[in-house]
């Protein structure tokens, strides 16, 4: 349940702060919101789960972001798909800079944390988990 928590907080960060710079520069829609998601995926896979500086080599993180990357274009790809056609409630969502007729999909400071934690969340619980010490599970010679 600790690691669910981490997983919801790590990733909704890192969505948040990617998707607020993004929507600040304009990165909403179009190519660059591909980059945008992958660079949450990137940055969620490098954070959570065991940190990088406890790993065994450094690639462990490399490899968690890179697949990261890939998982959460997917995923914003489905998110066009299944959303694409609905449009983001201006009268609430004015603060974060949405405009009328904008669509949902289009608004990386909403989409951003959602995605993050889905993967977060993913991370966390397979990568996040304490192993079993060296020598306790192995039979032992007679």
């Amino acid at each position: 349940m600790v690691r669910v928590l981490l997983g919801l907080v790590k990733g909704g960060i890192v969505g948040a702060v990617v998707g607020f710079a993004a929507s600040r520069v304009g990165f909403g829609a179009g190519a660059p919101a591909w980059l945008v998601y992958g660079a949450i995926g990137f940055l969620v896979g490098i954070i959570c789960g065991k940190p990088p500086w406890r790993q065994e080599t450094i690639w462990t993180s490399i490899i968690k972001g890179v697949f990261g990357l890939a998982v959460c274009m997917f995923l914003f790809w489905v998110a066009r798909k299944l959303l694409g056609g609905m449009q983001a409630p201006a009268q609430i969502l004015a603060p974060l800079g949405v405009t009328d007729g904008q669509a949902l999909v289009s608004v990386p400071t909403l989409l951003g944390p959602l995605i993050g934690i889905l993967y977060g969340v993913l991370v966390e619980v397979d990568d996040g988990g304490k192993s079993a010490p060296a020598g306790k599970g192995q039979a032992k010679p007679e």
